[in-house]
């Protein structure tokens, strides 16, 4: 946490602190000649001004409960970051929204043929985790998935990409009125169900192989950090063209009961998903998979498990898959706190991350939302202490971002016309703290500045900067790639073009979308 929390000091100060001048020296960016020691000052008090203890509490008060969105957990973290912020002294603001949201449902999975047998969908309780008991934990689903039921044979599709599926017909596998089993990982889970979907289809189960994070890479939980048989990766489905509320694309989903009036489509006129769709760990697929009597598959679809993976299941295997998922109009709620800038305080900068999560959340998303709250309660105290950043910062906590990044969609629909004429640039914050590695993606404006504030912070578990961990032996800089999709940078970036990195101290985390990712 450390190595983050004052790293985006670092770079929250130095895009604040001083107006741009065409004066800049060398190795400071952004600076006058005359403000150079006061902002390594401030950087240096920053620094040394972290207070780990404290991050940790936050992660623990945020990660009691598991809070989808929408739900009463999730409310009450809501109500936690709220309090943190005002009493850090940030002026705090709601921003509800009711989008069009389904609820996990029911989702079944039984062996029909040769033997009846029901498929575990949940994951196990382990003594040595007491958060796995947790009475607030729901089954493995995957958000808008299509609701039914059907009793099929079975075909593997590798990783289900556009590319699987093609492969499958010149093989000549009939995936029509089939249950296609693809393994996570290769593409977004969302077009492993679109492509299933065209292919004819009637259901797909989606599971994480022990290659892509089990057994296969080191011990598994709660012995090491790789998934056990039962984790189970959750996850929205949507592949519309748009982000945000599925009913209102590019308009703000205001809220039903509020003012101003928000024309919504009709459900039936969005391109849902309509298979049934589910998520289990590779405990429940191996009942399936090892029962396959089909041709051996093609070179590199093997997975982890011990036996020779198969194309079709043939006859004699049938598989149940049962999904009731309903929806409904759901209230979010972002929360935005600001410290109001002392000489600019028209012009923005944004740090966010989402707070809703599958479960627990600790790694994702709430280690960001954690530093967040910490980082607050410091930006605050530099205000008290009369350093008052010259133009206004807002950290914000965006809701139902799992379900396709919902809440910042429809903040940036909202106030579309505000930001594009104040926005600085905005930081994203999701999953900021899950290893020991620094990593970043950015706009091409903030990738010098970035790696600039990096050669002035000190990793904590080396003698050494987090530039001088992060570079390459032998190369001229470090390797920084640009921003793609699937985080809250999306709708100020792709869509109103505002300069936006994503920062992070990152490791592998296998438990990622699972019950297990837990304060545990």
């Amino acid at each position: 946490m450390r190595i983050y929390y004052t790293f985006l000091i670092g770079i929250v100060f130095s895009a604040t602190l001083s107006a741009q001048s065409p004066a800049d020296i060398p190795g400071l960016t952004g600076f006058h000649t005359d403000r150079v020691e006061y902002q390594l000052e401030l950087e240096q008090f920053l620094i040394n001004h972290h207070k780990p203890y404290t991050y940790r509490n936050h992660l623990y008060q945020l990660t009691k409960h598991p809070h989808i969105a929408g739900t009463e957990e999730s409310r009450m973290v809501i109500e936690y970051m709220s309090e943190v912020m005002r009493g850090a002294g940030l002026e705090v603001r709601h921003y509800d929204y009711d989008a069009w949201m389904p609820e996990p449902g029911e989702v079944n999975i039984s062996l029909i043929r040769p033997i009846r047998m029901p498929l575990n969908n949940q994951e196990y309780i382990y003594d040595e985790d007491p958060y796995s008991s947790h009475p607030g934990l729901v089954h493995g689903w995957n958000a808008y998935s299509g609701s039914g039921e059907v009793t099929a044979e079975v075909v593997y599709a590798n990783y289900g990409t556009r590319e699987d599926f093609i492969q499958l017909s010149e093989m000549g596998v009939d995936v029509n009125g089939k249950i296609v089993i693809a393994r996570y990982g290769g593409n977004f889970r969302g077009f492993k169900a679109k492509f299933a979907e065209e292919a004819g289809a009637a259901g797909l189960i989606i599971y994480t192989d022990p290659a892509n994070g089990g057994y296969m890479n080191g011990l598994t939980y709660p012995e090491g950090r790789f998934s056990d048989e039962s984790a189970i990766q959750r996850g929205s489905l949507l592949t519309l063209d748009y982000y945000g509320d599925p009913l209102t694309p590019f308009e703000p989903a205001l809220p039903l009961d509020g003012e101003e009036y928000v024309e919504r489509l009709d459900p039936s006129e969005v391109d849902f998903h309509t298979i049934p769709v589910a998520p289990i760990g590779y405990g429940a697929a191996k009942e399936i998979l090892s029962r396959m009597k089909g041709e051996p598959v093609p070179g590199g679809w093997q997975g982890g498990l011990p036996f020779t993976y198969r194309l079709t299941g043939g006859s004699g295997l049938e598989v149940n898959l049962s999904v009731e998922q309903p929806h409904d109009f759901t209230r979010i709620t972002n929360v935005i706190g600001t410290i109001e800038g002392s000489e600019h305080p028209d012009e923005w900068i944004i740090l966010g991350s989402h707070h809703d999560a599958w479960g627990f959340g600790a790694t994702d998303p709430n280690s960001g939302t954690a530093m967040l709250l910490t980082l607050a309660e410091s930006l605050g105290e530099m205000v008290e202490n009369g350093n008052r950043p010259k133009r206004s910062i807002m950290i914000a906590h965006w809701d139902a971002e799992e379900f396709m990044l919902i809440g910042s969609s429809e903040w940036v629909e909202q106030l579309r016309d505000e930001l594009n004429a104040s926005a600085v640039l905005y930081l994203n914050a999701d999953m900021s703290v899950t290893g020991p590695n620094f990593r970043s993606s950015a706009s091409p404006s903030l990738k010098k500045p970035i790696i600039e504030a990096t050669k002035v912070v000190p990793h904590p578990d080396h003698d050494q900067t987090i530039y001088e961990t992060w570079i390459t032996p032998g190369a001229d800089e470090p390797s920084m790639g640009n921003l793609g999709g699937g985080s809250d940078h999306v709708g100020f970036y792709m869509h109103l073009g505002i300069p936006s990195a994503g920062v992070s101290i990152s490791g592998s985390v296998p438990i990622y979308h699972t019950n297990f990712d837990s304060f545990h």
